[in-house]
């Protein structure tokens, strides 16, 4: 082969791999663009999704002395007044949407609904109760009323109660709970969401058998008799927190006959599309060295929606 039969050769090798290059970098590009599409209007953002919940027992009020020692025992749970109003006037400033558990639910796990349009630019959290105390409803729910009036935006508290103790008040160590009347006042006018904390607050993990299938089944039933004409979508009761935060693979069987979630405590975020379990939900603890500071860094973590299909 002469030498220029060779360059001619050559010539033509190098044409043909910069066309085959530039056809792939561009079929490249546009397999880029596509994906980027969907991750976009969807992946990146559902990734991100983190939903803080965040887990309160007792409020009392640092001012009264009849919420603090002698007059009333110290608990690790606790937590004041003017603590909660600093935290909560700055989610209400901040516009944050108050999730209630079956709007966790509609939205978020079972997405049977799109999220309205009026979510669009906030940030989700839930605020939790445990146990039904009678300090959050008068302690907690007067400030939620009047941030509520203020910012002209309903507020909402999840309250996880255990039915059996319902208006019981037998002093020392065991705390006044909340009523029925309570419970009906504060669900009335758009506050409270009401859901089950087990009936008697056992332990459902050290349960089995028939006495776990009633301590599950009694505290709905109880929840919505209680609530009765009230609950006409029946939502009372369709979700349970976990007594001392326990679960296994027992409870999860008998859990779907009569909730739809089950939240637990593990000091994390919500993170939807890791969720592999609706009876797992996570939940942030808080007590009395909990700062309004370091519940404001939580809710700031807090993923904003941009889009209207966030899904």
């Amino acid at each position: 082969m002469s030498n220029n039969q060779l360059l001619e050769n050559v010539k033509i090798l190098r044409k043909f791999l910069f066309r085959l290059l530039h056809k792939a970098k561009l079929t490249y590009l546009i397999l880029i663009f596509v994906i980027s599409l969907g991750i976009s209007g969807w992946s990146i953002e559902s990734a991100a999704l983190r939903i803080p919940i965040i887990g309160f027992h007792d409020i009392i009020d640092a001012q009264k002395t009849a919420d603090l020692p002698p007059r009333r025992q110290a608990f690790e749970n606790d937590y004041t007044k003017q603590d909660l109003s600093v935290f909560l006037e700055y989610l209400f400033q901040q516009n944050y949407w108050f999730l209630s558990s079956q709007d966790l639910y509609v939205y978020f796990l079972d997405k049977s609904q799109p999220i309205p349009e009026q979510h669009q630019g906030q940030k989700p959290i839930m605020i939790t109760f445990d146990d039904g105390y009678k300090g959050v409803h008068t302690n907690a729910l007067p400030l939620l009323k009047k941030l509520s009036l203020l910012y002209k935006e309903n507020g909402k508290f999840v309250l996880f109660v255990n039915p059996h103790f319902l208006g019981i008040a037998l002093g020392g160590k065991f705390l006044p709970h909340t009523t029925c009347n309570d419970l009906r006042e504060g669900y009335q006018k758009g506050f409270y969401d009401i859901q089950s904390h087990g009936f008697t607050h056992k332990n459902l993990t050290e349960l089995n058998g028939q006495d776990l299938e009633l301590e599950i089944s009694k505290s709905k039933l109880a929840l919505r008799k209680c609530m009765g004409d009230l609950d006409k979508n029946k939502i009372i009761g369709a979700h349970i927190a976990y007594p001392y935060g326990a679960s296994d693979s027992e409870v999860e069987k008998i859990l779907p006959k009569y909730h739809l979630t089950g939240f637990l405590y593990n000091d994390r975020f919500l993170r939807i599309q890791r969720l592999r379990n609706n009876y797992r939900i996570s939940r942030i603890t808080t007590d009395r060295n909990t700062s309004p500071r370091d519940l404001i860094r939580v809710a700031q973590k807090a993923s904003t929606f941009r889009q209207k299909n966030w899904f």
